[in-house]
């Protein structure tokens, strides 16, 4: 289990880009079921600030890179949306329950 944390800081006039987008987004991977992989997205209470989460059964195949939408929002995301870096920690987790 591979499970890792991004946090992103949108500027503040695409917030409502990032948002339409995570819905397109978990549409399509709903559609596609893919295994290996369990993925969120989370707002904070800023509502500029997001937290992905991903956790990868295998850390050399990411299955949600196979989805058009995923690499399409991903490059979205690291372009043209986040007013600062987007930062990424590797979580361990020590307990969990039904989340990873």
């Amino acid at each position: 289990m591979s499970v890792r944390m991004f946090r992103a800081k949108i500027r503040p006039e695409k917030t409502a880009d990032m948002e339409a987008a995570g819905k397109e987004l978990f549409a399509a991977i709903e559609a596609a079921q893919p295994q290996g992989v369990r993925y969120t997205w989370c707002r904070l209470q800023d509502d500029e600030t997001y937290l992905l989460l991903v956790d990868l059964e295998d850390d050399a195949a990411n299955p949600l890179a196979a989805l058009s939408t995923f690499t399409d929002v991903m490059a979205e995301l690291k372009g043209d949306w986040i007013a600062e870096p987007l930062t990424m920690e590797q979580l361990t987790p020590i307990g969990s329950y039904r989340l990873f």
